[in-house]
């Protein structure tokens, strides 16, 4: 599978930007005897404008959205990704060095406008030049740093978007046997077919209702003015956002699911965990960082047993994290940030609690660890 590599320049103004107000640059451990050796991190893009319209929606013109138009990120998204990456400098900054380098971090982005925006702006904040990297006296605070992607259509890994029938024939045979879909779909038809009416698209599926709702939110979001059936719909905890987090759910839901959805990019974590301890990561990275969705995020907590019905803010990040003890033992803790919070609580692993070396892990999750992508996915 052959990677393209996008190295994209833009002009980001540090002085209209958050400065960040930690302290140090430091790695935080649960036990400070304990040494961060690795980390790879998942991040959902900035705040970006609508990505569908409905028939009647009355923001369906590109005029409405301005920043690029449909579906891309807005400024406070890119300011969103930069005090994330300013985050991660506080964070990791001993795993990152003070100056950008091929062989101590990767970075790869969905192959999505947002999502490599996202990284753009998160790595001005990651890399600022320092005296001797400025390349251009205009343009001191930024320099360029690679991003990484796929095509959506090979991608099986980050974007879990390449085609796999097992998958789709589980998929859709999970949405027919599911009591919860069954129960939802029936209890709220009525509800199902006034948004029909009022927003003129057919909302016959959960996956419709998450869209129209998703919509809407960000239509509220950009201060735009919504008619009464559409502040009704996404009042907060109302019937269309439980269900529009269901949705989420879906996708993963059983352990089939997961191993086709997010197994593959499971196994690359663990996989880069395991050579890293090994000393046989070639270039030996210290951390890999994914810029992608809300639902690359909510795949992997779900699969992990980890979800709890929400969706994951804009520049939200969940962190898998290798440690190595004083004593020479590994283990791995997994952090998932939903806010601005410096500090973090590690997430409790099932049936393995806070800390997890690699080996109880594997064994946990075992059945969601996929092997070959095609024969993974095949059908005979």
């Amino acid at each position: 599978m052959g990677f393209r590599l996008l190295v994209l320049g833009f002009f980001l103004l540090t002085v209209s930007l958050n400065v960040c107000t930690c302290a140090s640059s430091t790695i935080i451990s649960a036990d400070t005897n304990d040494t961060l050796i690795f980390a790879s991190v998942i991040y959902r893009h900035g705040d970006r404008n609508i990505n569908r319209m409905y028939p009647n929606d009355p923001y369906k013109d590109e005029i409405h959205w301005p920043d690029g138009g449909i579906g891309q990120l807005t400024k406070e998204g890119k300011r969103q990704q930069y005090r994330l990456g300013q985050y991660f400098r506080y964070k990791y900054g001993k795993l990152l060095g003070d100056k950008y380098s091929a062989n101590k971090v990767y970075i790869q982005s969905t192959d999505t406008d947002r999502t490599i925006m996202s990284a753009l702006a998160n790595l001005a904040a990651v890399f600022p030049p320092t005296a001797e990297e400025v390349w251009n006296e205009d343009i001191k605070n930024w320099q360029p740093i690679p991003v990484h992607t796929v095509p959506k259509s090979l991608d099986n890994v980050l974007s879990a978007s390449k085609n796999c029938p097992k998958y789709k024939v589980a998929y859709e045979q999970y949405l027919k046997d599911s009591p919860e879909v069954q129960r939802i779909e029936s209890e709220y038809a009525d509800l199902f077919s006034h948004w029909t009416e009022m927003c003129g698209a057919n909302i016959t599926t959960i996956t419709d209702v998450y869209w129209l709702y998703n919509t809407l939110q960000i239509e509220q979001d950009h201060n735009k003015t919504l008619a009464h059936w559409a502040e009704e719909a996404i009042k907060p905890n109302g019937t269309m956002e439980y269900i529009a987090t269901f949705d989420f759910k879906t996708y993963t839901d059983t352990p089939l699911l997961a191993r086709l959805k997010s197994g593959f990019l499971l196994n690359e974590i663990l996989e880069h965990f395991a050579q890293k301890m090994n000393s046989t990561l070639q270039p030996s990275r210290n951390i890999w960082l994914y810029s992608a969705h809300d639902i690359t995020i909510t795949n992997m907590l779900n699969s992990l047993s980890l979800y709890e019905l929400h969706i994951p803010p804009y520049a939200s990040s969940l962190h898998f994290e290798l440690y190595k003890s004083s004593d020479d033992e590994h283990y791995i803790q997994i952090f998932y940030r939903k806010s601005d919070e410096d500090e973090l609580s590690p997430m409790n692993i099932p049936n393995c609690g806070e800390k997890c070396t690699l080996d109880r892990f594997y064994a946990i999750y075992n059945d969601i660890i996929p092997g070959d992508f095609d024969v993974e996915c095949s059908l005979s």
